[in-house]
């Protein structure tokens, strides 16, 4: 990079940690404060944050090699969340407001009673805390070294005998994809993030938030655009798809929803995406960091306000300028494949590639300003949020129930060190961010699972989650062995989830059935707090629990609509198909208004109760 990129990037990190000085002393007044900002954001703070978190350094890189690998079609493996945001906004975003709870697994002592609530409770939060978190942190800091590598050379920097000692005095084991360069620029950005976010705590987290997102979505659009013209626009795109790779390749590529005949991604792998995994994710009830996200808000409307902002623009804003980019590496850098027919080469790391050649000075700068921008708003983001299940449900639950504020945000930052160089030691063991993915969603199925059924039904109970997530990972670690012949096999792991997902809901409901029912007053508390729609029993129980129903089906149908037309509407222009184009517009605008109004409805109508 030039002096010119690097006066971007440091005043960006000078800004970042400005912040988290400045909203310091308001987030030490006490634990409501530092994790949940005394529950007084706006609904578009929320939304754009959850946004900005989801946008992570990994993101564009995953979807540059997933493009390669099964087409535009392949992004059906994370376009389906859309539906798991649409569910959480509709049936879930106001009523993780109405709990009140300072975390999700705190939620769990609301919902469901006796002694295995309080160790379930324990449990998710070390789970959640420490291992899941510290897990998804890994893969992102992987992506992360991809990117430093294109940019950063510290060798030139300071020198080959400072590089060479600095190199000799780190442990070569904790090296992140065995290089120590990219290791080293991880590291002080890793230091930086760690630093702001335990001083500002998530009011920090967010405020830095609203402006990474603004970097990371302008400039990722910028970059689209010059990669673009770098192979002489879009209808060269198509045009030389077909020269290198041939009509039916060509087309198989570009595909937004698979056809019969697509070898890149089989059909049924298409709906095992659209009809399984979006609802069996950890997150499928907004659990986790949205949860903490929609408990800041200043009232239950702008919870949901702010997660159908997320929601819809999920994937409609963010998509199509990385997959552009994708188009363009499979151009100027044809694939390849060895003789077993695997991809060669990383086609990761193209993206990060292609912005060093196409972009100008200046924006090269600008451009690894929004990639370290995302990085390091997804960090900060799952930092805080691990360090709120350490303190508050570990360390204030069980180990000092009666701590002062001081003590607890003390606690908290100490917590936020600890998870920063887990996340470190996790990450030197990562090699690929695709195969973390597959391998997170398959052994976290069960965690959705028995969080929707909670939400639905009186009966579910503590040991209704036991029972899912120790069958999840059970049937993650043995489906290999018992398919062994096949677990070589393209989309093994997908259609792994299907059986490993059926395992767990079967389990559950069984193990439901034979357990003890949650207490009678416990039940009745929370359906008085949280007004669940579903199958409920006692005074609290009334025939009204059932008319919302059909009402916040229709908004999830909506909201579906708005959001995928959205998507394929901006596709199809791209795509060179204006006719298409226009009526997905169309079609999105409508559904989005109607969908405003029946908000709108909604809202007085719980106004005049």
């Amino acid at each position: 990079m030039t002096s010119i990129d690097w006066i971007i990037f440091i005043v960006y990190l000078i800004a970042v940690f400005a912040v988290g000085i400045w909203v310091s002393k308001k987030s030490s007044e006490g634990i409501d404060s530092y994790f949940v900002a005394n529950r007084s954001l706006p609904w578009w703070w929320i939304g754009i944050s959850i946004i900005a978190t989801t946008f992570a350094a990994d993101t564009p890189l995953a979807i540059t090699g997933i493009t390669a690998k099964s087409g535009i079609a392949g992004n059906w493996l994370w376009w389906s969340w859309a539906a798991t945001y649409i569910t959480v906004s509709v049936f879930f975003a106001k009523r993780w407001r109405q709990s009140n709870v300072l975390t999700d697994v705190e939620f769990i002592e609301l919902r469901y009673s006796g002694k295995e609530a309080s160790f379930l409770r324990g449990f998710k939060a070390f789970f959640y805390g420490i291992i899941l978190n510290v897990f998804i942190l890994g893969w992102v800091i992987v992506a992360a070294v991809k990117i430093a590598n294109a940019f950063i050379k510290w060798e030139d920097l300071l020198g080959t005998d400072v590089f060479l000692k600095l190199q000799s005095f780190y442990p070569k084991i904790l090296w992140f994809k065995a290089d120590f360069n990219a290791t080293l620029t991880i590291l002080v950005l890793l230091i930086i993030v760690m630093i702001y976010s335990s001083l500002g705590g998530i009011r920090g987290v967010i405020l830095t938030d609203l402006f990474q997102f603004a970097i990371a979505m302008i400039i990722s659009i910028i970059f689209g655009y010059y990669a673009v013209q770098e192979v002489g626009g879009l209808a060269e795109i198509q045009t030389k798809l077909v020269d290198i790779y041939g009509t039916s390749k060509a087309r198989h590529l570009t595909e937004f929803i698979p056809s019969f005949d697509n070898p890149l991604i089989p059909f049924q792998i298409f709906l095992i995406y659209v009809v399984i995994q979006w609802w069996v994710r950890y997150d499928s009830d907004g659990s986790g960091y949205i949860a903490q996200r929609i408990n800041t808000a200043k009232s239950p409307k702008d919870a949901q306000k702010g997660s159908f902002l997320f929601s819809i623009l999920f994937i409609v804003l963010r998509t199509w300028p990385w997959i552009m980019v994708a188009l363009v590496s499979l151009i100027l850098f044809p694939l390849e494949y060895d003789k077993t027919g695997q991809i060669i080469g990383d086609r990761e790391a193209h993206y990060p590639l292609l912005m060093t050649m196409v972009l100008p000075v200046g924006l090269v700068g600008l451009a690894f300003t929004s990639l370290m921008a995302a990085f390091m708003s997804t960090v900060d983001t799952h930092l805080n949020w691990g360090a709120s299940y350490l303190t508050n449900d570990i360390y204030r639950r069980f180990i000092n129930p009666d701590a002062q504020q001081k003590q607890l945000i003390k606690f908290s930052r100490i917590t936020v060190i600890i998870i920063t160089f887990l996340a470190v030691i996790v990450a030197s063991q990562i090699n690929s961010i695709g195969n973390a993915w597959v391998f997170f969603i398959n052994a976290a199925s069960g965690l959705g699972i028995a969080q929707l059924i909670r939400w639905f039904w009186w009966r579910a109970n503590a040991w209704t989650e036991i029972a899912a997530m120790i069958a999840a990972l059970i049937g993650t670690a043995l489906y290999p062995i018992l398919f062994s012949d096949f677990s070589n096999t393209p989309h093994f792991a997908t259609y792994a989830l299907v059986g490993i997902t059926f395992f767990s809901l079967f389990t559950s409901v069984i193990v439901t059935l034979l357990t003890p029912e949650v207490d009678e007053s416990k039940i009745q508390n929370f359906i008085k707090q949280c007004h669940p729609i579903g199958i409920w029993k006692g005074t609290g129980y009334s025939k009204d629990a059932f008319k919302g129903f059909t009402t916040s089906f229709l908004m999830w149908i909506l909201g579906l609509t708005a959001s995928f037309t959205g998507l394929f509407s901006i596709g199809y222009f791209l795509m060179l198909n204006p006719i298409l184009g226009i009526t997905n517009t169309i079609v999105s605008i409508l559904s989005f208004y109607i969908l405003n109004q029946m908000i709108k409805k909604e809202n007085q109508r719980e106004l005049k109760k």
